[in-house]
């Protein structure tokens, strides 16, 4: 069973520290050629933890100079039209229905109550320029709750003194307050992941493969874009245990196995349960695994997803 991660070609630490615990080893798509610009995910890539499905050079090549403009923009334009009309005249090539001179006008026009029409597929932005700055954009959000999480354990270590408590709010359940990454755009992230990962031909191999996340928002779009649910499985409260735990090969191949059964038919909940039961309580956190096998024409129509029927999977872990 090959574990898929997506849609995120961004794996933060929470999600890192999530997936390493449930699984023995990951697929994943770092929109790149190499891994200098994902240095986090060297250690696990070293270690056959996780395994990286690179894109050419060539093709990155093609939108790097746009992903760059767009950034200049995000970071220049402010609400600013004179920095906004600034960036148009310096990069024509953004002035066609792609560019921000069209984002804009469609902004005003929506403020104006004015009303759009949308863009036929032909002539939607390329999903790898999609792709790339959502994963910039999943890196500089986790900075930020990184810096605010940091604060916030200040914060609450003085008031805790103050009153006295022995018990100040944890770093993990801070971790735990930070939003969803997918909770934004999740059809259009999917999509784009999605055919950024057929340009892979990451879909072509035959292994039977479970598509696996940590974003309650994914999870949910993709159950909704199946027309039936084939088998279900929902345990929550389960003990996972954490690297460095001699156990966890085994508890690993248990994942495995439940996930390979469930694709192949109905799940017992109890059985499934004790099954992840856990052999020593001193080296486990408190989890949830999700999956579902689901079919219908949306999952490859809507979402652009392989085939009509597929394992989908979310797993969590608590503070």
């Amino acid at each position: 069973m090959e574990i898929l991660f997506f849609p995120f070609s961004y794996v933060s630490e929470i999600q890192q520290i999530t997936l390493t615990a449930f699984f023995p080893q990951f697929v994943f798509l770092p929109l790149a050629s190499d891994l200098n610009q994902d240095p986090q995910m060297v250690p696990l890539v070293k270690h056959k933890t996780a395994v990286p499905v690179f894109l050419s050079e060539t093709r990155l090549a093609q939108v790097s100079s746009q992903v760059s403009a767009w950034m200049n923009w995000a970071s220049q334009h402010q609400g600013n039209e004179y920095n906004l009309k600034t960036l148009i005249r310096d990069n024509p090539y953004l002035t066609d229905h792609l560019g921000p001179a069209a984002i804009g006008s469609e902004l005003r026009a929506r403020m104006a109550g004015t009303p759009q029409h949308c863009q036929d597929d032909s002539k939607q932005a390329d999903p790898l320029l999609f792709s790339l700055i959502a994963k910039l954009t999943d890196a500089e959000n986790e900075t930020i709750d990184q810096a605010m999480a940091g604060l916030e354990k200040k914060r609450a270590g003085l008031f805790s003194e103050l009153r006295g408590d022995s018990d100040p709010l944890s770093s993990k359940a801070i971790q735990s307050q930070r939003p969803d990454p997918g909770a934004v755009m999740t059809r259009e992230r999917i999509r784009a992941w999605a055919a950024c990962a057929r340009e892979t031909h990451l879909f072509s191999a035959l292994t039977p493969r479970a598509f696996v996340t940590t974003s309650d928002a994914v999870f949910d779009q993709v159950a909704a874009n199946g027309t039936r649910v084939i088998n279900a499985l929902d345990i929550d409260g389960i003990k996972v245990h954490e690297d460095g735990c001699v156990h966890q090969p085994d508890w690993h191949s248990r994942v495995l196995t439940l996930l390979s059964s469930l694709a192949a038919g109905p799940v017992d909940v109890s059985q499934a349960r004790n099954m992840l039961a856990v052999m020593d309580d001193s080296c486990a956190r408190t989890g949830r695994i999700q999956a579902q096998m689901v079919e219908g024409p949306d999952l490859e129509k809507k979402l652009n997803l392989p085939g009509t029927r597929l394992l989908i999977c979310r797993v969590t872990l608590k503070p």
